[in-house]
């Protein structure tokens, strides 16, 4: 009994009123401007470390005191641990680059991850980028027909990876957002999960190479009755996340 009790709390907070969907989306929105004054920041042999703390200090400058985690910023090979923490490596031409962050607006969380490249990828770059951008379009295709399976909606993005890259997609294809960063439901090849209309969740498939790099797409999506509502607006084709390095 006290089992499905606390369940129901968790179906409770997880649908969202429009109050609280505007709150995520305003969060993301401010963390979608912050992006863009990073990549404006980055030069090479700048450190993580240093982006980092940029990143903090531009949220404060657009009205921001409270993040939703601290910041994951990785260059070149740190890009393959999944929860990497900002240190003094420096960019350099050729670097994969990943960005994990999000804020919180009246206690509601935006979570959003981009990979980029500091100058032309290499074949091996590219067809890591491409296979989880693919594995995430399909993933928002079945969303947009209606499943709510949360098992079934990671096997979509798990199978294709599991093709391409053998056992390198080490954790979960999402999870839900609100005034905690985890939230009920999550993607998961085991969860029994079913997704109610009005919930906010992440899906973020990745590969991670060790010694090579990794690669992680996350975008908030808004489940709504018959289908859903991509609520990030930042660009992630691969002509959009090649950067120019500045010499």
């Amino acid at each position: 009994m006290k089992k499905r009790k606390i369940k129901l709390i968790h179906e409770v907070r997880a649908v969202k009123t429009r109050k609280e969907l505007a709150n995520i989306v305003k969060a993301q929105r401010i963390s979608e401007r912050v992006l863009n004054d990073v990549l404006k920041k980055l030069d090479t042999g700048i450190s993580e470390i240093k982006i980092a703390n940029f990143i903090k200090k531009t949220y404060i400058s657009h009205g921001v005191n409270v993040l939703a985690f601290p910041p994951i910023v990785a260059f070149g090979k740190n890009t393959a641990n999944i929860h990497h923490e900002p240190n003094k490596t420096k960019l350099k031409v050729g670097d994969m680059i990943m960005f994990d962050f999000g804020c919180t607006v009246n206690n509601y969380c935006s979570d959003m991850t981009r990979t980029y490249f500091w100058g032309e990828p290499n074949k091996k770059q590219k067809k890591i980028y491409e296979s989880v951008l693919e594995a995430q379009n399909r993933v928002l295709v079945v969303l947009a027909r209606g499943e709510k399976r949360a098992k079934i909606i990671d096997r979509i993005a798990r199978s294709f990876l599991t093709k391409k890259f053998r056992n390198n997609f080490k954790h979960g294809l999402g999870h839900g957002v609100g005034t905690v960063i985890h939230e009920w439901p999550n993607f998961k090849p085991k969860s029994e999960d079913l997704l109610p209309a009005m919930c906010v969740m992440t899906v973020e498939p990745g590969i991670y190479l060790k010694g090579f790099g990794g690669v992680r797409i996350e975008d908030m999506v808004l489940i709504t009755k018959k289908s859903c509502k991509n609520l990030t607006k930042i660009p992630k084709s691969l002509q959009k996340i090649i950067l120019s390095p500045i010499i």
